[in-house]
């Protein structure tokens, strides 16, 4: 940087990091974090709603808005990075707590097997005649006339290096031949015989976490797993704060940051498969790719507008992205690799529900299945073979640590299990077995229970004035302590707590899911009772106890046997999409079948929810294991 550039800019410090970044006066904290690749926690892509993104700096600064924080985080230095802004030079402490760390991503799938294999590429080795002044045909349509079919095309980036690998391979070349959609073309050419290695990629795009598997489809096995969490995260927690920080001209970034994303599980997936071989695998050694994505996401990945899927009637720009070349995607793969997205079915229901009930098998039998998949949107299919009925509610961010004020998603430092004991305190685990920085979803319908179980809420989730230092009043209302300070030892500055407003929203969020899985059965005019099984998908369902759940009224009280586990059926599905033919045109027969109701407009929905804001609901005879247990003493 020249010495006049300097004197307008400001050298920010990150600690412990032992990295800087040079930015110019006035940016936010928050920006200067991005800029030396920070990954701090921003809930609400910076707006200073969330009171996330806690630091503490040094130097120059003006801290802004800091209504967020307590008395005692303001008194030790405490602002909010996307409130304060730089007018010098300034060392930060970002906190512990305000940090995204290691998550527990959730990669395991059912893998079905798959009973023939058919995927939309394949290779073939072709011994071409050699080209003479008596057989001057191009080497085009020398490799059609070998392959049969006058009618391959072949893209422009394979036909540039077409005449050098043929004839580096002594006229023996290996073509692999994609045909999705019925468009067939050769994507790649290798000198001599390759036929031994053809692998694809399948991967889910999560609006917080991004899993991928490079899958041999010579064989359908998977060869290597990898996850990271979603760069966009910085850019807002949920899909809405993503879709108005793109309005405001940050599509392009956005769209980037998932790319980035995915090319980074790329990285790692060819790194592991590629440990300890004589020859790396390498980007061009990946021929095709399904992926799987919520709407918003697959807009992004793919570069389109979304600003009409946030506004009524909701609306995505397409259902079918048509099949896109790694190329145009940015994909470190081949680039003239076909990548199959998963179709969306609406603005907040999208291919990796799709994905979901292609990997639940639910479209195949008699059986009349739920499945549930939840997230910032909870997403819900009812159906069998005959009919598939669907709807997404805005269960809201409480599970994936939004709006609680110690909640955070499931990453080291999370409380992700949590059982309070006699005397009122509790007892936990963490993930990564580090001192706790917050709670995760599953870890906070665990402490709605025990609360309720030992009389510290009442059937509203409203904290109950008992004679224990647990229970306090403060400025802003009644709250527990789950844990208090002086035992965390990891720099915390209060304690861990939930209030009444915490408490309200984790009990909207489950009053959205069973409220709209209420509405499915009602629809259809089926019952509870009429479930044959009931599906759970996605990382938070895995790690959930579903009698804790079942418990506060978040999900049918059926017989647990019903209950079933697919992991990752996003990921699951995509692998599927990549292996079968069959699994193909399934997947576009759900996305046919599948009944759309919007509920945003439903009275039953609404009805259902209210009546489901109560623990575990206001009909007891819906929750007939809980009517049975004895209630805590004035919960009636």
């Amino acid at each position: 940087m020249s010495g006049e550039e300097r004197k307008d800019g400001c050298t920010v410090r990150f600690s412990p990091d032992g990295v800087a970044t040079d930015v110019a006066r006035g940016v936010t904290v928050l920006e200067a974090c991005r800029s030396a690749g920070i990954a701090i926690d921003a809930v609400c892509g910076g707006t200073g709603k969330c009171g996330r993104c806690k630091v503490r700096p040094k130097g120059s600064f003006d801290p802004g808005d800091t209504s967020t924080l307590t008395a005692d985080e303001r008194d030790s230095g405490i602002v909010l990075a996307c409130e304060a802004t730089v007018t010098g030079d300034l060392e930060v402490e970002v906190l512990p707590r305000s940090r995204i760390r290691q998550h527990q991503i959730l990669v395991r799938t059912l893998e079905a097997p798959v009973t023939r294999l058919s995927p939309w590429l394949k290779k073939v080795l072709l011994e071409l005649p050699k080209a003479t002044l008596y057989d001057n045909t191009a080497d085009f349509e020398r490799v059609q006339r070998a392959l049969g079919d006058r009618d391959l095309e072949m893209p422009i980036i394979t036909l540039r290096n077409m005449s050098r690998v043929v004839r580096e391979g002594d006229w023996t070349v290996t073509a692999t031949v994609a045909d999705l959609e019925g468009r067939g073309e050769i994507t790649r050419l290798e000198s001599g015989d390759k036929c031994g290695c053809l692998l694809g990629l399948a991967v889910d795009i999560g609006t917080t976490t991004v899993v991928g598997q490079l899958i041999d489809l010579l064989t359908g096995n998977v060869v290597a797993s990898a996850s990271e969490y979603n760069r966009q995260i910085s850019r807002g927690e949920d899909v809405i704060a993503r879709m108005m920080y793109s309005e405001e001209g940050g599509g392009r970034e956005l769209t980037s940051l998932a790319r980035e994303t995915v090319n980074s599980v790329i990285s790692k997936l060819l790194d592991d498969v590629s440990r300890g071989r004589e020859s790396p695998v390498t980007t061009h050694d990946l021929v095709g790719a399904s992926i799987a994505g919520n709407t918003i996401m697959t807009h992004f990945f793919v570069g389109v507008d979304t600003r009409f899927i946030r506004l009524e009637p909701y609306v995505p720009v397409a259902h079918h992205m048509p099949p896109r070349s790694g190329y145009d995607l940015g994909l470190d793969i081949h680039p003239s690799s076909e990548v199959l997205l998963f179709p969306s079915r609406a603005g907040y229901l999208g291919g990796d529900v799709v994905a979901d009930v292609l990997a639940s098998g639910m479209h195949r039998g008699d059986d009349i299945t739920m499945l549930i998949d939840v997230g910032t949107n909870g997403e819900i299919v009812l159906g069998c073979d005959e009919w598939l009925v669907s709807c997404a509610c805005s269960a809201g961010p409480a599970f994936e640590g939004g709006e609680v004020s110690c909640g955070m998603r499931a990453m080291h430092g999370a409380m992700d299990r949590i059982r309070v004991n006699d005397d009122l305190t509790s007892s936990y685990h963490v993930i990564g077995d580090e001192p706790p920085n917050g709670i995760c979803g599953s870890g906070l319908i665990d402490l709605v229970a025990e609360m309720y179980e030992h009389g510290v809420i009442d059937r509203k989730a409203r904290i109950q004035a008992l004679p224990t230092d647990r229970v306090r009043r403060t400025d802003e209302g009644v709250e527990f302590v789950v844990e208090r300070r002086d035992r965390l030892g990891n720099g915390a500055t209060t304690d861990l707590v939930v209030t009444d407003a915490d408490l309200q929203n984790v009990l909207r969020t489950k009053a959205a899911i069973f409220g709209a899985a209420t509405v499915l059965l009602k629809k259809m005019d089926e019952d509870l009772d009429d479930l044959d099984s009931l599906v759970i998908a996605g990382g938070f369902g895995n790690h959930l106890d579903i009698d804790r759940a079942v418990s506060i009224g978040m999900f049918p009280d059926i017989p647990r046997e019903k209950y079933r586990f697919i992991g990752n059926g996003a990921l699951e599905g995509a692998r599927l999409a990549l292996l079968s033919d069959d699994m193909r045109n399934d997947m576009v027969e759900i996305f046919e079948e599948m009944t759309y109701i919007e509920l945003s407009v439903d009275n039953d929905f609404y009805d259902e929810f209210s009546s489901s804001l109560f623990i575990p609901h206001t009909d007891l005879e819906k929750f007939p294991s809980f009517r049975e247990k004895k209630l805590p003493e004035g919960a009636e």
